[in-house]
């Protein structure tokens, strides 16, 4: 199960002169008990992503966060937040043998 959290840019006015976006910061915590470590994807500004994706292997509520950062790791403006759900499948696939092809060898 993957997040897939896809991005999209404003420009924003208002920062003082010489203010330079060094790196884009996404952060997804899990709500359930023994899930809430944080996970944290950092991307240079200079790659601009459209999308970071978190491998998660469990079902939970999950809460993102994705902001803007200078080169000492402060957050410009309100970092855009949210949550969302990952569910558990309610069926899975499984590779099973379905033919055998004897042989005298």
């Amino acid at each position: 199960m993957n997040l897939n959290l896809a991005v999209t840019y404003a420009e924003v006015p208002g920062f003082p002169a010489g203010s330079a976006v060094a790196s884009y910061v996404a952060v997804v915590t899990g709500a359930a008990a023994g899930n809430t470590t944080p996970v944290v994807q950092t991307s240079p500004a200079a790659s601009v992503p459209a999308s970071f994706v978190f491998p998660l292997t469990v079902a939970d509520t999950y809460t993102y966060s994705i902001s803007g950062q200078d080169a000492s790791g402060n957050t410009f403006g309100t970092p855009v937040t949210g949550s969302f759900a990952i569910t558990a499948p309610a069926t899975v696939s499984l590779n099973l043998p379905a033919a055998v092809v004897p042989s005298q060898s």
